[in-house]
């Protein structure tokens, strides 16, 4: 048995499970479930563009993470994406252009892959993102945003991409919220998420999950709350410490086993959509990351194979997507998934982050230096 395509296969199924749940939960609003069903046929068709790439010698993910800008509207205490900009200088990087960004989105799309989940940075600071999605209708974006951008312009937008999907960034209630993003912000975004709601715009809210907030965020009365203002879908996401000193918010094992089981549960039992990332990578034979099951572009455009792996031996400003996907480093961690699963961290790839860095090229390579073939050569 191909192993490889034994997991993309399960992983194809568990993305087209999830849109025809999506389907199946907005049946009172019939503009949407139209929408849903195409959605559904979208990724199928998309799947098979994967398994003809495939065929051909080159893995291509379903799934990318897009962080198109560094810059932030806010300062929140603890941010993962301020503390790697640091660490990394990535604000020295820039971000890319709009035709940048437009020619990376249709290479994408012509490698079939059908999520892109669009982060920062706050990525709405981007006046010229929705004109950008527009061109890809077949194409579904989660936006991650802190919300405090959405205004009455942009709800209109919403209403008109129904495949850009904004994800409220929350910490739980009132409390942890305005704690870490500022006095008055959950209050704000109660009521943009009421106003989105009341339009008929498909929503969902974000929320890192940490050893303190943990029973907050996943109890019964808090998703109720959340879905009766208007959220159906629900990112719980594993706190990773970035910052040195914050190790002790790390989800014990027995609530990130407990993580899992409740947000599979509620999926019978809530009327939304429930992923937790990175989710139980067992019975995907480990990380999904470097292209297994999903990519990272960072907002200079640089190919990273997690969020909270920032390196990278290839630059969209210089090779294209497909070339970057078939680059050694990215390779390499491929053939190591195995041996990064279910670790303690949050994300298996930052705590075994110095592993990463020593399958780079040796020193004094860039990216623009990085010589990639054009030949297709996926994983054997």
């Amino acid at each position: 048995m191909n192993t490889k395509r034994t997991y993309i296969s399960l992983f194809d199924q568990e993305i087209r499970v999830l849109f025809r749940n999506a389907w199946r939960i907005t049946q009172a609003d019939p503009a949407l479930r139209g929408f849903f069903w195409k959605a559904v046929l979208a990724q199928g068709k998309a799947a098979r563009v994967r398994k003809g790439w495939l065929r051909k010698g080159l893995q291509v993910p379903p799934l990318l993470i897009c962080s198109i800008t560094n810059r932030c509207n806010l300062n929140c205490v603890g941010c993962y994406a301020h503390a790697l900009a640091r660490a990394f200088h990535r604000g020295e990087q820039g971000e890319m252009s709009k035709e940048k960004l437009e020619s990376v989105l249709f290479e994408a799309h012509e490698l079939g892959i059908s999520i892109i989940l669009l982060a920062g940075g706050e990525p709405l600071v981007r006046k010229d993102l929705m004109e950008v999605t527009a061109h890809y209708p077949d194409i579904i974006f989660p936006l991650f945003t802190n919300g405090l951008l959405i205004d009455d312009e942009l709800i209109e937008r919403f209403q008109c991409q129904r495949n850009v999907v904004p994800v409220i960034s929350l910490e739980g209630y009132a409390d942890d919220t305005d704690q870490r993003r500022g006095k008055g912000i959950y209050a704000h975004l109660k009521k943009i998420i009421g106003k989105m709601e009341g339009k008929g715009i498909f929503l969902g809210c974000s929320l890192t999950v940490n050893r303190d907030n943990f029973d907050i965020v996943l109890e019964d009365a808090f998703v109720q709350e959340m879905i009766a203002s208007g959220c159906r879908l629900f990112f719980f996401i594993e706190y990773v410490p970035i910052q040195e000193g914050t190790e002790t918010l790390l989800l014990t094992e027995t609530q990130r086993l407990t993580l899992r089981r409740i947000t599979k549960a509620m999926g019978q039992r809530f009327p939304g959509l429930f992923i937790s990332f990175p989710g139980d990578e067992v019975e995907y034979g480990g990380c999904l990351s470097a292209g297994r099951g999903f990519l990272h572009i960072s907002a200079g455009g640089a190919v990273e194979p997690c969020p909270f792996a920032p390196y990278s031996d290839a630059s969209l400003q210089q090779v294209s997507l497909r070339e970057a996907l078939q680059s050694d480093f990215l390779r390499q961690i491929r053939e190591n998934h195995h041996k990064l699963s279910e670790m303690e961290g949050g994300c298996a790839l930052w705590a075994n982050r110095e592993w990463v860095r020593s399958l780079l090229p040796p020193s004094g390579h860039s990216p623009a230096e990085v010589s990639l073939s054009s030949k297709i050569g996926g994983e054997k």
